[in-house]
Formats: structure tokens, sequence, C-alpha cells
């Protein structure tokens, strides 16, 4: 029996090295959104959003966070943040 290659697919489990380039790459969008948003460098955007709970969910990789767009991560940092004030 031949094996399709979306059989092959719906098996397959990234590795730590994929998840955490799927992150950083999302993490980087979101922080270049941010940055926009709050018209400041994004160095201080970066510093901004690793000091959050997103940032920590984010590379837990058992939350499957990285799997997520940047707008998703920048609703999150959001969240997160409006928690803090609350």
């Amino acid at each position: 029996m031949a094996t399709s290659n979306y059989d092959n697919s719906v098996n397959y489990e990234a590795t730590e090295s994929q998840k955490e380039c799927c992150a950083v790459i999302a993490m980087r969008e979101a922080v270049e959104s941010l940055a926009l948003r709050e018209k400041i460098p994004y160095e201080e955007a970066l510093l901004r959003f690793t000091s959050s709970r997103a940032y920590e969910a984010l590379f837990d990789f058992d939350t499957e966070i990285w799997k997520e767009g940047s707008d998703y991560l920048l609703n999150l940092y959001d969240y997160c943040n409006s928690k803090k004030t609350a």
C-alpha cells in the first residue's frame, strides 16, 4: 500500500530546534509590530516583550504557542500586560 505525503505529515513531530526557530520568527514579528505601534525603538520593544509572561509561554513548547502567528503573540502580550495592571 502506498503512503501519501499527507499521511507522513500527520504524524510529524517538530524538533526542539524547529520549535525554537518558529518561536523566534513569531517573536521578532510581534516585537516589530509592538515597536511600530508604541513608536519605540525595536530594542526597547524587545526588552519589554522578553520581560513578559507571553515570552515565557512562547518558549515553553508544551503550550504550543510557537505554532501561532505574530498577531496572536502580540495579543497574548497585551493580555498578559493588562492582567498586571488590572
